[in-house]
């Protein structure tokens, strides 16, 4: 473990900032072989075990942190950030992402891939490389449409991909441990919010959040290496909250019920309305 220099996000200074890699962390926690291979696809410049993990005590997000190290050249793809606690968290449609400490507030450095045909699938992607690195943990979530994780009918996370000049930052929020105050959550949430308590009794925001990161990057390769389009869509799809129930999407102020088909190749739901299949891409599932 190294320390970086400090440095200021929308003039606020970063504290407590440290930088281990992935490859001695792996290791030194004998995760079950460290067998990740990320050169079949190259996407990737560097040997996994130098990705970075920069962790710090308290910012606005990791999100920001994360843009602004790229910025300076200090972040490369498969390098990742972890804020302890963040001031200004932010989520789907930049709503606020309540942040108390004992979960993970995490952003992770992605290559963009040359295969521009899952561009559209890219923020689906994301969600579903955390949603496998959660199952390899033995942690059965589920993929809520667009982008939030589900256990047990609760939230208990959020995946927002951030994309800024063909450059991609997969942020993720889980609670591991604490539940947001009521009055910190959005008043028009769906789900009740959960915790990882009884899934994944005692885990530490670091040590988890390096382990997802290994195998997020495990299943980001293996998608664009492994998979086809179809097959994807048949993975994700598998893994969909609610697929194959009645659901309602609620959409510029109108309600449309059907029962949900599963995800178009664009990353959008089927709805199955009485025989008639709508593609939708904005608004709200309610179940």
């Amino acid at each position: 473990m190294s320390s970086i220099q400090k440095f200021k996000v929308r003039g606020e200074a970063v504290d407590e900032v440290t930088c281990h890699t992935l490859g001695a962390f792996m290791h030194s926690k004998d995760n079950r072989g460290c067998c990740l291979d990320l050169n079949s696809a190259r996407l990737f410049a560097r040997k996994w075990e130098d990705f970075r993990i920069v962790v710090c005590s308290s910012c606005s997000s990791s999100l920001d942190v994360a843009w602004k190290m790229i910025d300076n050249s200090r972040l490369e793809p498969g390098d990742s950030v972890l804020c302890l606690q963040q001031t200004s968290g932010r989520g789907r449609m930049r709503r606020k992402w309540a942040s108390p400490r004992g979960n993970i507030y995490g952003a992770l450095y992605l290559p963009n891939p040359e295969n521009r045909e899952a561009d559209p699938l890219l923020s689906i992607i994301a969600g579903y490389i955390f949603l496998c690195a959660l199952r390899q943990r033995g942690v059965g979530v589920s993929l809520k449409w667009p982008n939030d994780l589900v256990l047990k009918g609760k939230k208990v996370g959020g995946v927002l991909l951030e994309e800024k000049n063909d450059l991609l930052l997969a942020g993720l929020g889980l609670n591991l441990k604490v539940v947001p105050e009521y009055s910190d959550l959005r008043a028009s949430g769906i789900l009740e919010a959960g915790t990882l308590n009884g899934a994944w009794p005692g885990a530490d925001p670091l040590e988890s959040w390096v382990e997802l990161v290994y195998w997020s990057l495990f299943w980001f390769n293996e998608v664009f290496c492994s998979f086809s389009l179809i097959d994807f869509i048949r993975e994700i799809n598998a893994c969909l909250w609610l697929a194959g129930e009645r659901i309602k999407v609620e959409q510029e102020g109108r309600v449309m019920e059907g029962y949900l088909q599963g995800l178009n190749s664009r990353g959008g739901m089927i709805l199955n309305c009485s025989g008639r299949l709508e593609n939708i891409h904005s608004g709200s599932l309610i179940p």
